[in-house]
């Protein structure tokens, strides 16, 4: 029964540390595309960095940050969503 026991807290040990080297690798590898987006909407303005697999993922979640900040209620936030950014940098 003891070595039942030990066999089994190897296995979850290992699984365990399957998924910490998982998530890891998933979010350092996440972060290959980098973009600084400024939008503006109804005299405000925000700027957001943002990081994302691709270049396009960077800058939709950026430019959902910045709208996140400047825009009042769901309806000006899908118009924001809607209004192309006023200045864009990727590295």
């Amino acid at each position: 029964m003891n070595t039942r026991i030990r066999r089994i807290g190897w296995l979850v040990f290992g699984l365990f540390a399957l998924l910490v080297v998982f998530l890891v690798y998933s979010t350092l590898s996440m972060g290959q595309a980098r973009c600084e987006v400024t939008m503006q909407m109804a005299g405000r303005q925000a700027t957001v960095t943002a990081q994302g697999a691709t270049e396009a993922d960077a800058i939709r979640a950026a430019v959902t940050g910045a709208c996140a900040r400047i825009a009042d209620g769901r309806t000006a936030n899908i118009l924001c969503l809607d209004t192309p950014p006023r200045a864009v940098r990727c590295d």
